[in-house]
């Protein structure tokens, strides 16, 4: 195995050798057959991106090696979103922008809450772009264009946003474009999950002392983040790269499983008997009040107990190579990842527990919600990004405040992590 992912290595080194292609296109409306002008063209989650003119017409000079998701979007009309191999770049992308028929308001089911932004403005700021020492040099420009719904009978809320947020980042000289197409928190898991297209645009500044400053701090935020760990997945250089990965057993996990497996069965009767499927804690309890206040209770427990099974995992026994420019990880139970080079941050320690004094590395947690395999590559990417759930630093830490693009990569290697 290990052979393997060095062999991925070599490989992805002489691929980013090559030269780098262009993505041309042309975006129109759909109702009129015009060009669309201005309209915004970006690679995700970096700072590649550029503007249609007045033909509708795009370039994208230099397309990064890997695969990326490029967004074109422009006010009044819905995003549109496709994903891209740069050794797999059309001759030319042609684009067709629906107009966007309804305002956001007239969308949803429920309306948005009145005074939304004075009631969960700062926990959607708190949550969206963090509460690090770098959040503090953050500012949401258009905080207007953000509403927010309260499911109180889900106990869910979700945060919308008609048009891309802004957030200007003092901290690391980005201004960042975020098209924001989900955000939810669940109190009842306590589980956040936000997704959108940022686009990175760099600060300009004729002070050196900024520059410098901003790179310190883009290397502080990169160094022990989960894009740092993807990276040194892919060139299995977790432990080389400071990381150390060992397995964490939750055993309340195997009452959780059984109750969903007594779901399961019991959907599997009532669909075999014809009936129609609306599943409830009474259905599966079949009217046992007491059974079903039971198995309610279990599903909603936080874990209790937790097994660390104290050995440090080299990289190739959870990361192997899929072909030559991706990579895959996977792993059973969860992943308690330390990264031996960085202190926790005082903010993290307090916002667990103000009273705490610990002072040792970063600790994380992953796990695998359906059990499949990531795909990673080069640039340290990772899909699906909703097949895992990260908690401990990375859940505090991977945020917009501390948010890096994909085609940054650090001047200086405190530790050596290099893009071969």
């Amino acid at each position: 195995m290990k052979k393997i992912i060095l062999l991925l290595l070599s490989v992805s080194f002489f691929a980013t050798l090559e030269a780098q292609q262009s993505l041309r296109g042309i975006v129109i409306a759909a109702d009129n057959k015009k060009p669309v002008a201005l309209a915004n063209v970006f690679l995700s989650n970096t700072s590649v991106g550029t503007v249609t003119n007045d033909k509708g017409e795009f370039t994208i000079d230099r397309f990064p090696s890997g695969r990326y998701d490029v967004v074109i979007s422009c006010i009044g009309y819905e995003s549109y979103v496709t994903t891209l191999q740069s050794n797999q770049l059309p001759e030319q992308l042609h684009v067709t922008l629906k107009p966007k028929v309804h305002e956001l308001q007239e969308v949803v089911v429920a309306p948005f809450e009145k005074n939304g932004w004075e009631r969960w403005g700062k926990f959607f700021v708190d949550n969206f772009v963090g509460t690090s020492a770098f959040a503090e040099d953050c500012k949401l420009k258009n905080k207007d264009v953000i509403k927010f719904r309260y499911d109180k009978k889900a106990n869910v809320l979700q945060a919308f946003a008609s048009e891309p947020v802004i957030l200007e980042n003092k901290a690391l000289g980005y201004i960042l474009k975020y098209d924001l197409k989900d955000f939810i928190y669940n109190y009842n898991t306590r589980i956040l999950y936000f997704q959108g297209y940022p686009l990175f645009e760099e600060m300009e500044t004729s002070r050196n002392r900024l520059k410098e400053r901003w790179e310190r701090n883009r290397e502080d935020s990169y160094y022990g983040s989960l894009m740092h760990f993807m990276r040194s997945v892919f060139r299995n250089r977790l432990v080389e790269n400071g990381f150390e990965a060992r397995k964490l057993i939750k055993i309340s996990e195997e009452e959780k499983k059984r109750v969903k497996d007594l779901y399961r069965n019991r959907m599997l009767e009532m669909q075999q008997g014809g009936l129609r499927i609306v599943m409830s804690d009474s259905a599966l309890a079949k009217g046992n009040k007491d059974s079903a206040a039971y198995y309610r209770k279990v599903m909603s427990q936080p874990d209790k107990l937790a097994v660390l099974i104290n050995q440090v995992l080299p990289g190739d026994s959870i990361a192997y190579a899929i072909d030559s420019i991706t990579a895959g990880i996977f792993f059973q139970d969860h992943l308690q990842v330390t990264y031996k080079h960085k202190l926790t941050p005082p903010e993290f320690i307090t916002t667990i527990n103000p009273a705490e004094t610990y002072k040792g590395p970063v600790v994380s947690e992953i796990f695998l919600v359906n059990k499949k395999e990531l795909v990673v590559l080069a640039n340290g990417s990772y899909f699906e990004g909703i097949d895992m759930i990260s908690s401990g630093y990375w859940g505090w830490w991977e945020k917009l405040a501390t948010m890096l693009p994909f085609d940054y990569w650090p001047k200086r290697n405190k530790l050596p992590l290099s893009k071969q």
